[in-house]
């Protein structure tokens, strides 16, 4: 069945119009609606003006300067991609048309512990823009233990974790949508589930949520899962496993085991929730997945 995916800022999922009967500047005749609220499809015309949909109704006849014959087709909000590293390659493509091609209209960016620090002047730039999708990022927690530590393979003193936390606070108010972290990585990789607890506390907070690349997705994959229940756990925010799955023919199938931990903690009240791509591929950089922690210190 073929999509057609019509992005816009916000809308109106009511049966009813947002607005009388006028002139619109895009009406969608005739598609199969399925509006993200779970409910069956049905079929309707969209009628669109300015930024946002203003009616959905069986059948809308008024004048419009686009009218789209959707006979056929699919009508649908856009989807979310929640692990975007779209930072700075944005500001050269702001249309982002290999995300709206695939009918993406939302993406969330800063995932695996990295984004820019501060996060103002970068989202200011976005803005300026604009860009075609909308916009939405995490601060990463390696990249502000760069900006105190530096590339630093020890714990923060009491006054650089505070300084890392003011940071935190900062980004969040900035417009942060939460933390991630990159545990995988370096200068991630250096910190302690501690210091990560206290940051995502901060973040939770100020409504923050918290999204791991974990510590290890090898022989180390249960010990990871419970240190990212832990932080979501004890910083008292939801918490999120990126693209969970299990690296290595030596721990295929533990995933049962790591599910488990997953549906214990969700039981017992902790918001933690996974993700995963469905590929059997993966990407990544050379040193940091292979090398262990020791070897990182200083940088390259």
């Amino acid at each position: 069945m073929k999509t057609l995916t019509v992005v816009v800022l916000a809308s109106c999922l009511a049966p009813f119009p947002c607005a009388a009967a006028e002139e619109y500047d895009l009406l969608i005749k005739g598609g199969r609606v399925v509006d993200g609220t779970g409910a069956p499809w049905r079929r309707a015309d969209v009628a669109v003006k300015g930024d946002r949909i203003v009616a959905v109704l069986p059948r809308i006849d008024a004048p419009a300067r686009k009218t789209i014959d959707a006979a056929g087709r699919v009508v649908a909000p856009g989807f979310i991609d929640i692990h975007v590293h779209g930072w700075p390659m944005i500001l050269d493509a702001p249309a982002a048309e290999n995300l709206v091609r695939q009918g993406v209209t939302t993406l969330v960016d800063g995932p695996d512990g990295e984004s820019p620090v501060p996060l103002r002047d970068s989202l200011a730039k976005i803005e300026a823009l604009p860009p075609g999708v909308n916009y939405a990022t995490l601060v990463g927690h390696g990249s502000i233990r760069a900006s105190v530590l530096g590339n630093e393979n020890r714990a923060p003193t009491p006054a650089e974790l505070d300084r890392m936390g003011q940071l935190v606070r900062d980004a969040m108010r900035q417009g942060a949508f939460g933390l991630s972290t990159g545990l995988i990585y370096a200068p991630g990789t250096f910190a302690g589930t501690d210091e990560v607890v206290a940051l995502a506390r901060v973040a939770g907070e100020l409504g923050g949520i918290h999204v791991s690349h974990m510590r290890d997705e090898a022989g180390g994959i249960l010990d990871s899962v419970r240190e990212t229940i832990r932080i979501g756990e004890e910083g008292r925010l939801p918490t999120q496993v990126s693209h969970h799955k299990l690296v290595g023919r030596p721990v295929w199938g533990r995933s049962v085991e790591s599910l488990r931990l997953v549906e214990e903690a969700r039981r017992r009240g902790v918001d933690v929730t996974i993700d995963q791509y469905p590929y059997t591929a993966s990407l990544n950089s050379l040193g940091n997945p292979l090398l262990p922690p020791a070897a990182l210190g200083g940088g390259d």
